[in-house]
């Protein structure tokens, strides 16, 4: 049968989503032995007989482990890598709004060149996520690294609350005088978010929803895990 005529006749017939029965669309509405609504055919998941024979050939790829394209945004993916760059952009925004000994902004990379050189920590771990993060193109490997994602999401945390807890000092021939800039929050607000979704990057495993994945011919596809097991 060519291979038209055989996807149309596919597309026309009806299928109970447990026993697999097949049904002409003007025959019935519901399984007889099941009774649960007939859905069409193309519609469907592949049936556990016919994920077995894949598993058995060598040839069924699960769900978790099937490569998505590399704009796919979903799973904390996009939010991570967002956040990585805005991570980034606040190291350079004022941390310190200094008034004594001086009037001067001073920016997380104007403290890291100084003696705070320990705070290019957190600049190096948000600029390595970024191609961390969109490297991880199947749920597995996001899972993979989760604990990754939140350690260097919480370099700049720790280090945002270092500073809180040991201000800049003056004597009493050179007096200090500042205030926190507000990138300093903005550092701590990025960095708590990125331990939140890094903490949550890949989704669960019992909740695949509708998500496009690659094959290895280039080709986009949509499947969904309704009615499959994983395990």
């Amino acid at each position: 049968m060519p291979a038209l005529a055989y996807a149309l006749t596919v597309s026309e017939l009806l299928a109970c989503p447990f026993c697999r029965e097949l049904f002409e669309r003007d025959e019935a509405k519901l399984c007889p032995h099941c009774e649960v609504d007939l859905r069409p055919l193309d519609k469907l998941p592949p049936s556990a007989e016919a994920i077995a024979e894949e598993i058995a050939e060598g040839e069924y790829v699960p769900p978790e482990d099937r490569t998505m394209p590399w704009t796919y945004a979903g799973r904390g993916r996009a939010a991570l890598v967002l956040l990585a760059v805005a991570g980034l952009a606040v190291f350079f925004a004022p941390w310190v709004d200094m008034s004594k000994p001086n009037d001067i902004l001073i920016s997380g990379f104007d403290l890291a060149r100084g003696r705070a050189g320990w705070l290019w920590g957190g600049a190096v771990a948000w600029f390595v996520m970024i191609p961390l993060v969109l490297t991880r193109r199947t749920i597995m490997k996001m899972r993979g690294v989760r604990i990754i994602t939140v350690l260097f999401a919480a370099m700049t945390l720790g280090e945002v609350i270092m500073l809180w807890s040991l201000p800049p000092q003056g004597h009493r021939l050179v007096p200090v005088d500042f205030t926190w800039g507000w990138g300093l929050y903005a550092s701590f607000l990025v960095s708590a978010l990125g331990v939140y979704f890094g903490a949550r990057f890949g989704g669960k495993l019992d909740d695949l929803k509708a998500a496009p994945w690659q094959s290895d011919d280039g080709s986009i596809h949509v499947d969904r895990s309704d009615g499959q097991l994983l395990h």
